[in-house]
């Protein structure tokens, strides 16, 4: 192990010591490469990406013929968007080191993040016969596949990323994992995102067929949706909690997370039902129905134009309500917004007649965010949770997709919810300027056919409160111009 791989590791194992060393060391000799690498690479780790890059740019000039510092700089421009600096950066690496697996498998990344599939897959391929573990390549080659609709190849190599920095594998007692045998207790849980978790849900009614019983480990959020939805399976909303109830006595064979369902169920496109599969509450809906009837004859539209973790590129989708104005006053509907985050200043400033309905989406219970999205018209906008609820609903959806994106919202069409539409950016275009594509082309702007304009009696169901059911509540007050 050489200086430069023994400071990575102390980065790992105790990033405050390694940045008081570092700072120690600079005070003297402010050109030290090895400590300004170490202090640069505590700043990305950090996901202060700009910063890091300023840094390694400097480490670069002091120790050229170091791969090291240039893999790193090209992950710091790869964090901030910039794909074409970043595979400069990885290739000055990759010609320092012809036989590292980890700059082969990056160089990969930058060519699928581009749609390049077909070198994306020969450079991951390459990482591999240096390192045929490698957990980086794998996963990049097994997003090539999924992105092609090559499903059989793709899921096995997505498993790959399993036990990586963001798909966590679980052990509930000393169980294997599950590997598709009939006849077993398995117990499913959730990874990723709420979004990925409806996502991959898809995939439960098939697993009750075959399995002995269907333990569905879920967000919270999810539990009442989930437990609607799935009457057959066991569902606990305990994801991410530490010694849960449910697991007293539980006797159980196997267990695997949710995005490797469909490596048994979905081997192609064509094994997607594309039907909707989740349920929601019809006392909740009811109340959706009557505050969405009392607004007018409008088509609602829901609408999301930002979205994103920091883990997966919020960035790219983050539109913004100016670059969607003309859309929003193009189109005479009722716009109701499905931002988590409050949205009220933002829209306010905006001067667009977008309503919010807080208790609807900031909540801790989807079942009210998905009966409002099932009352909806159409949902329009940038790829998020709300989407895959529109699409798991059988809700119409417009998937504004950005032009880098995954492998799920890359492809052609969308097999996993009929109901949905994508509208892709090109490349090099603005927000605005696919926004005003869509808003010249009204075909695909599918309302549902009108329904029944009677108002379903709710005598019945007053004694659930909700945004859409207690006139008290500043949820019900419609934010706009």
């Amino acid at each position: 192990m050489n200086q430069w791989e023994e400071l990575s590791k102390l980065i790992d194992d105790d990033p405050d010591e390694a940045a008081k060393r570092a700072a120690k060391a600079l005070d003297d000799n402010p050109d030290n490469a090895l400590q300004l690498f170490v202090l640069a690479e505590v700043y990305s780790r950090a996901e202060r990406f700009g910063m890091a890059a300023n840094i390694y740019q400097r480490v670069t000039q002091l120790a050229p013929n170091r791969p090291e510092p240039w893999n790193n700089l090209g992950m710091c421009y790869a964090g901030l968007g910039d794909n074409t600096k970043a595979r400069e950066a990885f290739f000055k690496a990759y010609n320092l080191n012809k036989q590292s697996p980890l700059f082969t498998a990056n160089l990969g990344m930058t060519y699928f993040a581009d749609r390049d599939f077909k070198r994306a897959i020969e450079w991951c391929e390459k990482s591999l016969s240096l390192d045929p573990n490698g957990k980086a390549a794998k996963n990049t080659l097994g997003m090539c596949y999924l992105s092609t609709g090559k499903w059989d190849k793709g899921w096995g190599l997505y498993a790959a990323s399993v036990g990586g920095k963001f798909r966590k594998q679980i052990q509930y007692q000393d169980e294997q994992m599950w590997s598709g045998e009939p006849g077993k207790t398995v117990v499913f849980y959730g990874e990723q995102g709420i979004g990925d978790e409806v996502l991959y849900s898809s995939c439960v009614p098939d697993a009750l067929k075959v399995c002995k019983e269907v333990i569905v480990e879920c967000d919270k959020r999810l539990e009442g949706l989930f437990r609607r939805s799935f009457p057959g399976a066991r569902v606990y909303g305990t994801r991410r909690e530490d010694a849960v109830e449910w697991l007293k006595g539980a006797k159980i064979d196997a267990s695997l997370p949710v995005g490797q369902m469909p490596q048994f169920f979905r081997q192609s496109p064509k094994d997607c039902p594309g039907t909707p599969y989740l349920v929601a509450d019809p006392e909740r809906r009811l109340q959706w129905r009557a505050l969405f009837d009392s607004l007018g004859p409008k088509p609602k539209i829901g609408i999301a134009w930002s979205g994103g973790s920091k883990h997966n590129k919020p960035k790219e989708r983050a539109i913004g309500l100016d670059a969607m104005r003309k859309l929003i006053e193009s189109v005479d509907a009722e716009w109701i917004s499905l931002q988590y985050k409050d949205p009220t200043a933002e829209i306010k400033a905006s001067g667009l007649p977008i309503r919010h309905y807080r208790r609807a989406v900031e909540t801790d219970d989807y079942d009210d965010t998905a009966a409002m999205v099932a009352e909806l018209d159409l949902v329009i906008g940038v790829h998020t949770s709300a989407h895959h609820l529109a699409g798991a609903l059988g809700v119409p959806g417009i998937v504004l997709v950005p032009s880098r994106t995954i492998w799920l919202w890359s492809m052609e069409s969308m097999p996993w919810y009929s109901t949905a539409t994508l509208f892709k950016q090109r490349d090099g275009e603005s927000w605005k300027g696919t926004i005003e594509r869509l808003t010249h082309d009204p075909g695909l702007l599918r309302i549902r056919p009108p329904r029944s304009s009677s108002v379903p009696r709710l005598h019945s169901v007053t004694h659930q409160h909700s945004a859409a059911s207690d006139p008290s509540d500043p949820a019900r007050a419609a934010v706009a111009a």
